[in-house]
């Protein structure tokens, strides 16, 4: 009878089980369950201790910022000591100023974050949009932050001063009011500053899970992961990383924030480079792209320097060091993340590892439940609703590179629907004629035209919003992602819908045959299956024209037909271009040929007229080959 009821109680529990891991990210009973044991702190551990942990706290949310930018974002950025810097100092300043008037220092915090975010949208507006390299973000945000370590200890003089607030060069400023809660001026205790932080914390965390389950969280993914295909897929690179480094810089701000009403003082070394420094190993530590990983981190990396005397010991930085390498080496995902798989692998309970988020808040697959039938393919997808395909022009197109003429007054019109080929040598020009319609390349002069648009100088991102999908020559995936999640993100480029992104993202794979490996990553397909995905994200983002540079490149003579297949099943519904070498594959299409020569475009017909062409066999084909590729 018991054994009955165990059993029962066991299938009972079972589906609840699975259905809360489905249903419910992990991250909302670890924020409460971090919130009550915030609480159950606040009220039982010395005040002495309180805040201590208070600081590693307020540090694991400037982890956190760090976190977000680099570890989701893919942006390697010193800035976060500035912007904490930046949101201490403006605490400091208007604590000083308003609790007077106010009675509270809510709205100092307040404008901490503020003033915060909008120092790192400046200075990001200045690094996007200005199309800085990655390294040099490390450059000049690490930069800027020295700049503001300058300045602010060259400020002792008393006339630098904000209102009351003397800005105090090396000393700092001193005198600012602790966290003072509204509605009586009431001084926030050791013990309610911990609570305070933990719950701040927990909030903070939670609301950027929230953010990354949102498709602005998969775009970043894309971005963090391969920034070349986000943009050609139609996203503004630019855009997001503005925006996920303002959102950093404010979380840091608050962190600066939190840090001034922590000491009731501020000084210089918070943009100190050992501080600058310290940032990244706490992150390493704890889990580069692990939200909880960065307090874990911080927890850990403060534990031994406390430890060990404090940042004062003369011992901390070599064993600080010793500790780094050896988290890289060994535990290269960070702590958190390495110890995550462990208990997933030897606790059966926990299940396996969930795929990523689905657009909508989902969480485990982002195909739900639900059965790809491979021989359903939803006309909204392939035809049906799809654009129609328009033309696309290049009139005297040249491009210089430095003294070198890549392209000499090539010009070509590409009528709707079908498909084109373009052939020729190394160095003919082709490919950098390929570029220059998919807009990585700027023609030195000339003209561009989508149709009766000129799109001469727009970006690649803008070109594929109006209709240009674009497959390279080497697969260009997102390959820690999820096939289902490659093509999602290309059909929600297009439609900035989800419901449709979800049908679409569907339809594609099973058009692609590869529906029963959706959850696999990308990076994991064999060779020819990420050419095919890299195709499929081109049809799911609906283009007008479709532009595939060597689609066939290291695949089989089976997977080159199947590539056929799908260029024939593209060219129902858009204008298809062909950049190839494969004489035997140009003619299995059966398109019409053009040559490029020089930086010019030779001759054109069909591939029967060029192999018969004396000038054609001399230049390309070679006389040896014509009979061969018969």
């Amino acid at each position: 009878m018991m054994s009955t009821n165990n059993r029962t109680l066991s299938g009972s529990v079972a589906p609840i089980w699975h259905r809360l891991r489905k249903h419910v990210p992990v991250e909302i009973p670890g924020a409460v369950a971090v919130t009550l044991a915030g609480a159950v702190l606040a009220t039982t551990v010395a005040p002495f201790r309180a805040l201590d942990w208070s600081l590693w706290v307020i540090f694991g949310l400037l982890a956190l910022s760090f976190t977000f930018v680099w570890g989701r974002a893919g942006i390697f950025s010193f800035g976060q000591t500035a912007f904490f810097g930046i949101g201490a100092y403006a605490y400091g300043v208007l604590g000083i100023d308003l609790f007077p008037q106010t009675g509270e220092t809510t709205t100092a915090l307040v404008a901490a974050v503020v003033i915060a975010a909008v120092v790192a949208a400046t200075l990001g507006y200045f690094i996007f949009y200005g199309n800085v390299g990655d390294v040099y973000v490390s450059i000049i945000t690490l930069a800027f932050t020295l700049v503001l370590l300058t300045f602010m200890s060259s400020t002792a003089d008393p006339s630098y001063h904000i209102g009351q607030a003397l800005l105090g060069g090396y000393n700092g400023i001193v005198g600012v009011p602790p966290l003072m809660l509204p509605g009586g001026g009431q001084m926030v205790s050791p013990n309610g500053l911990l609570f305070t932080c933990v719950a701040v914390a927990a909030f903070i965390g939670f609301g950027i899970h929230l953010l990354l389950r949102r498709p602005f969280g998969r775009i970043l993914a894309g971005l963090r992961e391969n920034e070349l295909r986000t943009e050609l897929l139609g996203y503004d690179v630019r855009r997001y990383k503005l925006v996920a480094f303002t959102i950093g810089g404010a979380i840091a701000g608050l962190a600066g924030g939190l840090f001034a009403a922590w000491g009731t003082s501020v000084n210089p070394n918070v943009f100190s480079l050992p501080q600058a420094a310290l940032v990244p190993i706490w992150v390493l530590v704890g889990g580069r792209r692990s939200l909880l990983g960065a307090f874990v981190g911080v927890a850990i990396v403060q534990g031994v320097s406390d430890a060990l005397g404090g940042g004062g010991g003369s011992a901390t930085p070599i064993v600080l060091g010793t500790l780094l390498i050896a988290v890289v080496v060994l535990l290269p995902e960070g702590v958190l993340p390495t110890l995550s798989a462990l208990a997933r692998r030897f606790v059966p309970a926990l299940g396996r590892a969930s795929v990523a988020a689905g657009p909508a808040g989902r969480t485990g697959s982002p195909l739900g439940d639900s059965v790809i039938d491979d021989s359903v393919i939803d006309d909204t997808v392939i035809g049906g609703e799809s654009r129609k395909a328009t033309s696309i022009t290049a009139v005297d197109v040249h491009k210089r590179f430095g003294g070198v003429a890549a392209l000499a007054g090539a010009s070509l019109e590409v009528a709707p629907n079908g498909v084109h080929c373009l052939i020729g040598p190394n160095g003919a020009g082709k490919s950098t004629f390929f570029n220059m319609l998919a807009g990585r390349y700027r023609p030195t002069s000339g003209t561009v035209l989508l149709g009766d648009e000129q799109i001469t100088l727009r970006r690649p991102d803008e070109r594929a919003r109006r209709g240009i999908g674009i497959k390279l020559q080497v697969p260009s995936l997102y390959g820690e992602l999820t096939a289902f999640e490659n093509v999602w993100l290309a059909a929600y480029g297009a439609k900035r819908d989800i419901g449709e992104a979800d049908v679409r993202a569907r339809g594609a794979l099973a058009w692609l045959h590869l529906s029963e490996k959706a959850r696999q990553p990308a990076g994991e397909l064999s060779h020819g299956e990420r050419q095919w995905l890299e195709i499929g994200m081109v049809m799911a983002s609906d283009p007008k024209v479709v532009l595939l540079d060597e689609p066939t490149a290291g695949m089989t003579r089976e997977e080159t037909m199947r590539v056929v297949e799908l260029i024939h099943d593209l060219a129902r519904t858009a204008t298809v271009i062909v950049v190839e070498h494969d004489m035997e594959f140009v003619r299995q299409l059966g398109a019409p040929v053009t040559m490029f020569h020089e930086g010019r475009i030779f001759t054109s017909g069909s591939i029967e007229q060029l192999r018969a062409d004396e000038r054609v066999l001399d230049i390309y084909l070679g006389r040896g080959t014509s009979h061969a590729a018969h």
